[in-house]
């Protein structure tokens, strides 16, 4: 489908219209055929709805967004205008009511719906479904809304030589019909929600395993069974152990009768939770060296999607305002059971590093919203998936345990699991569970820290009569009851030594508190909130940074830090301190960090600082600076270790032009540091890095494809060519966005590329053309398709700043652009102001 007026058009689904549904219907079973035989385009879909309805008056209405054949409505025959291309209306009567849709729907190759990917190593064939939040419609007629569970029979006709994977088991694979076709018949699901029912298909390869009586099993395609069996072994023990610690911790068995994963090509998520058929991203499928850290996080997407389990599944939130029930809870719930489940340790220092400043980053732009999100349709639900509602949601759930103590914050959720089990709820029902469990004032803590906005900012004022810790006046973010732990360390000879910690009440009436406590003299490093458990925003004070930007490695607990390094970087974002200030913190203190993991988020970091929000002037030598000493990490390093790999990535980052000779060795697979193999990753790397700083790529181009034919080749060879500096490299990206050719995995892909800092000159034109073509686009093109492009197209590096902005004010007051995107426009446009702010902050340094 292409992105012009052939576009299918887009479907909603209001709150309000949801409500009405669910007050009228209730005692849902679908049955669901759905032929996959019939071609490249679309497949048969057929689906008998059983339900009742308490009046037979109310309006009522199935999603579908597939072409219709034939509609029967008890017994009689419905005429063409009972469909209007999303909703399918009906005559219902009070009581039982049967329905039958049948028709067809096309593949998808955006994400959403049914999506159709070809491999093209061995041409085979993969589909898989991802419906959250409104999608569900699109291969079958239902009630597309979270508070309407069905059970689900569901029937697939496909190749012979497929195997199809759905919630529930296979009670019958029938014998081929004519065509070489196989019928797969499932047993019938608990009840669902139609955005938790899930299948894929193809020539998936299979992995078998079992834990304490539950089947479970890995599928990949045929091309990465290596991968898959390498995998294998630590993803079901990370899988079996993690069934153990939720069962124990929830007091409830794991409610489904099958536990099997999908790595599905061109996932549009990281993972989703399907009861019994979970889908993952591919990438979490390792093709190519990876350190601990990036194992730990896979760890962490698994035990998220099993938090679903329960919490999601077995207990659905009623509508999408209440999203961060599921989200941020299995986000929490994720890091806590690390230490438990994995060899990693416990989870919440890493995400004190990761998760945190994302968090508190987007708190602050423009549209920052509450946890709990007023959403008034299924277009508002779309754009709930972000970082406020999982990694926000996630820090205020954990400091909400700590404020009324674990077991009882688990007892309480006990007792809303068992209160609403195979039901749906809402956040007043989670309230009440945990107001049986707890005399904290549960109520207040709902209203400060889920229904508000905004995150408050922590500071130690130094006076004369003492220093004292003060939650900032903001006048969009009202004060709040934080329970503070503040630790004090002392200088001793360029080594950090704790004098003492203290536990610090600020209230909305008394938003700062006395730091008597620590005694004189005022200590050299004041650190609020140095646990990390309170979610706030953390600005050191003058003096308390010169120390840690002097001596930060010597403070030895991990987790202060994480909040130190945390504040440092919030601090390059509000133009406080010059990016170049936090490359060389990084280079002096951030090398030494013993977690790799931490280690390259901060040379990431440090990178993204020189680049982005660094003065353009003095990129290039700040960028030799963090190259030489890299280099001689680098050299230093265990050969063979992770640390290894991790100062070569950052090494091929930075590498300048006159480094060509290194990075086209990288292309070529040699190596020149001791037992570190290059692989695709690496190969890639260096490539990139070639096609952005201006060299010659296009030999070397093929020797990338040659050592990774497949689609992770195709992609990244994609955002290799869009990331030349060069006129025509970016007009032939710009065009390919706009073909049928690529899948929007593809296209992402050359978006990845296109936009470069240091590239403004050849990027300046396409200031104009991103405004025109959002506005063509509206109303026309995909959606996932226009969201993406908002977001990663923005003309944030070209050479005409102001314009882009009084552009982007025109563009905002435009009624073209849907909410979604609107949000989004809005977001980049603050994250160039950012981008400003910070450039003129770290030129006004140079030379200090």
């Amino acid at each position: 489908m292409s992105l012009d007026s052939r576009a299918a058009s887009r479907s909603n689904l209001t709150r309000d219209e949801a409500a009405a549904r669910s007050a009228e219907v209730f005692d849902l079973h679908y049955a669901v055929e759905l032929d996959l035989t019939l071609g490249e385009r679309e497949f048969a879909t057929s689906t008998v709805v059983h339900f009742q309805a308490r009046t037979g008056t109310a309006l009522v209405f199935l999603d579908f967004a597939g072409e219709v054949e034939s509609v029967e409505c008890n017994g009689r025959e419905l005429g063409p205008d009972a469909h209007d291309g999303t909703r399918v209306r009906l005559d219902v009567r009070p009581g039982a009511n049967t329905v039958r849709v049948a028709g067809s729907a096309g593949y998808s190759r955006t994400g959403e719906g049914l999506h159709r990917f070809r491999d093209p190593l061995d041409g085979q064939v993969y589909l898989h479904t991802k419906f959250e939040p409104f999608a569900a419609h699109k291969v079958f007629a239902c009630f597309d809304q979270p508070d309407l569970k069905a059970t689900v029979d569901l029937t697939v006709v496909a190749d012979d030589q497929w195997v199809v994977v759905s919630n529930t088991d296979a009670e019958e694979q029938c014998p081929p019909v004519a065509g070489e076709r196989a019928v797969w018949r499932f047993g019938r699901t608990p009840p669902l929600p139609p955005y938790l029912v899930a299948f894929a298909a193809g020539p998936f390869r299979r992995l078998r395993s079992s834990h304490r009586g539950v089947p479970l099993a890995l599928y990949a395609r045929h091309s990465l069974l290596a991968e898959l069996d390498a995998d294998a072994p630590e993803l079901f023990e990370v899988i079996g152990r993690g069934l153990d610690f939720y069962s124990r911790l929830f007091a409830i068995s794991y409610p489904f009768t099958k536990y099997d994963h999908v790595f599905a090509p061109e996932y549009a998520f990281g993972g989703m939770e399907h009861p019994g058929c979970v889908t993952l991203n591919e990438r979490f499928l390792f093709r190519h060296r990876v350190t601990e850290d990036k194992r730990r996080r896979r760890a962490e997407l698994l035990l998220h999607e099993m938090a679903h389990m329960w919490f999601g599944d077995y207990v659905t939130m009623r509508w999408w305002d209440d999203l961060w029930l599921n989200e941020a809870f299995a986000t929490m719930m994720s890091i806590d059971a690390q230490g438990e489940v994995t060899r990693y340790g416990e989870g919440w220092t890493a995400f004190a590093h990761h998760a945190l400043p994302v968090a508190r980053h987007a708190d602050q732009l423009p549209t920052s919203h509450a946890i709990r999100v007023d959403t008034v349709d299924t277009d508002a639900a779309r754009v709930s998936f972000g970082p406020i509602v999982y990694k926000r949601g996630a820090a205020v759930l954990h400091d909400l345990a700590q404020r009324i103590g674990w077991e009882s914050f688990v007892a309480g959720v006990r007792t809303y699991l068992r209160t609403h089990a195979w039901g749906n709820a809402t956040l007043e029902d989670f309230v009440a569970a945990l107001r049986q469990v707890t005399t904290e004032d549960v109520d207040r803590w709902v209203d400060e820290w889920l229904l508000r906005r905004g995150v408050n900012t922590i500071e130690v004022s130094r006076l004369a009569d003492g220093d004292r810790v003060v939650q900032r006046p903001d006048p969009d973010v009202r004060p709040r009851h934080v329970n503070l732990r503040v630790a004090a360390f002392d200088d001793h000879d360029a080594t950090l030594v704790l004098r003492r910690r203290a536990h610090v009440p600020l209230t909305p009436r008394k938003s700062d508190g006395d730091l008597a406590a620590f005694g004189d003299p005022s200590p050299d490093l004041l650190v609020p909130n140095d646990d990390a458990v309170s979610h706030v925003k953390v600005r050191l004070d003058p003096r308390s940074r010169r120390t840690a930007l002097r001596s930060l490695s010597t403070l030895d607990d991990r987790r202060t830090r994480a909040v130190v390094w945390g504040a440092l970087w919030d601090d390059v974002l509000d133009a406080r301190l010059p990016a170049r200030s936090y490359a060389r913190a990084v280079l002096t203190h951030g090398v030494l960090e013993r977690d790799v993991g931490v280690l390259e988020a901060l040379l990431e970091r440090a990178v993204q600082a020189v680049e982005v929000y660094g003065d353009p002037a003095g990129c290039r030598d700040q960028l030799d600076v963090l190259e030489r000493q890299v280099r001689d990490r680098l050299a230093g390093a265990v050969a063979g270790g992770d640390r290894q790999l991790v100062f070569a990535r950052t090494l091929v980052d930075v590498v300048q032009a006159d480094g060509h000779a290194l990075l086209s060795e990288l292309v070529r697979g040699r190596s020149p540091w001791a037992e570190l193999d290059v692989d695709r990753d690496l190969r890639w790397r260096g490539l990139f890095r070639l096609a952005s700083i201006g060299r010659d790529i296009d030999g070397l181009l093929d020797i990338a494809r040659e050592a990774d034919p497949g689609d992770n080749g195709r992609r990244n060879a994609l955002t290799a060519e869009a990331a030349r500096p060069t006129a025509a490299a970016k007009e032939q990206a710009w065009t390919r966005l706009f073909s049928d050719d690529l899948s929007l995995a593809e296209k992402k892909a050359v978006m990845a590329g296109l936009r470069q800092p240091g590239h403004e000159a050849v990027l300046t034109p396409y200031a104009d053309r991103y405004v025109r073509a959002l506005e063509g686009m509206a109303d026309t093109a995909q959606p996932e398709f226009v969201l993406a492009f908002a977001r990663a197209l923005y003309p944030r590096f070209t050479g005409v700043a102001r314009r882009v902005l009084a552009d982007t004010d025109a563009l905002l007051e435009s009624t073209l652009l849907s909410d979604d995107v609107r949000k989004v426009v809005r977001e980049e446009r603050a994250e160039l102001l950012i981008l400003l702010a910070a450039r003129a902050c770290d030129a006004e340094h140079t030379g200090h």
